[in-house]
């Protein structure tokens, strides 16, 4: 690829050079005094083919570059970091159980009698039972998160914040998002549950820092919320899909 870029632009380059050398050779031919003006001519004749040379090399030189790393000029512009994937929305068989929250069969079907709904509307199902401490208020609960769109569409996780923690202390205003708060109660330690949160019981206050979580990181995974809240809070049906593991409780 690298050579038939070079034979490709080889030839251009040489016809550009070639027409400015005709003209300097014309402006000889009628001036052969080199008066002032005739030199002030080919001078800048000269700067303008060691300007178009040197561009012409530079943008050789760049697609040859390209060619050989195998990279994009979109995927140039964010070196260092891996390409986006071109799907994020996961299918039902894997939403099943999120391989963020480890030690489940992540292809285990959740029979429709798991889910349960709640006065409030949140909706949940237990993945796997726990079996220590339980989540109850007044407790300090250490949780793993993934968050994704009501289509399934993945948003933001405590696994790529690093495996850090989301954590509050159940019935605490302002510790947790309504939904996560109502959600997480009963559950034991070890054990991991999907919620399916009415908007409304969502992130209502916001997803600036200081604000009920667990809150995704960085403008573009807010802003999809942002989004849900606001844009499709009335939409029938419309939910925030959590699946949380309860990892601590003291």
């Amino acid at each position: 690829k690298t050579m038939k870029t070079m034979k490709t632009t080889a030839p251009v380059l040489t016809a550009a050079l070639a027409l400015i050398s005709q003209s300097e050779a014309f402006l000889v031919n009628t001036y052969p005094n080199k008066s002032a003006r005739c030199a002030t001519e080919l001078d800048a004749t000269s700067n303008r083919r060691d300007v178009l040379s040197s561009a012409s090399s530079g943008m050789l030189l760049l697609g040859v570059t390209l060619m050989s790393t195998g990279a994009s000029p979109a995927q140039a512009k964010v070196e260092g970091y891996a390409p986006p994937s071109k799907t994020k929305a996961l299918g039902e068989e894997y939403r099943q159980g999120t391989a963020a929250l480890a030690d489940m069969d992540e292809m285990a079907p959740v029979p429709r009698e798991a889910y349960k709904k709640l006065a409030s509307g949140v909706t949940i199902a237990d993945l796997r039972v726990g079996t220590g401490e339980t989540a109850e208020v007044g407790k300090k609960c250490n949780v793993q998160w993934v968050l994704r769109k009501s289509n399934g569409y993945f948003v933001d996780s405590s696994d790529v914040g690093g495996g850090v923690p989301f954590i509050f202390t159940v019935g605490e205003k302002g510790g947790a998002i309504e939904g996560v708060d109502e959600g997480i109660r009963g559950m034991k330690v070890g054990g991991t549950r999907r919620l399916l949160i009415p908007v409304e019981k969502g992130y209502v206050e916001g997803l600036e820092d200081g604000k009920p979580g667990p809150l995704p990181v960085g403008f573009g995974p807010r802003q999809q919320m942002r989004r849900v809240q606001g844009l499709r809070k009335d939409v029938p049906g419309e939910y925030i899909f959590l699946e949380v593991q309860l990892t601590k409780v003291r």
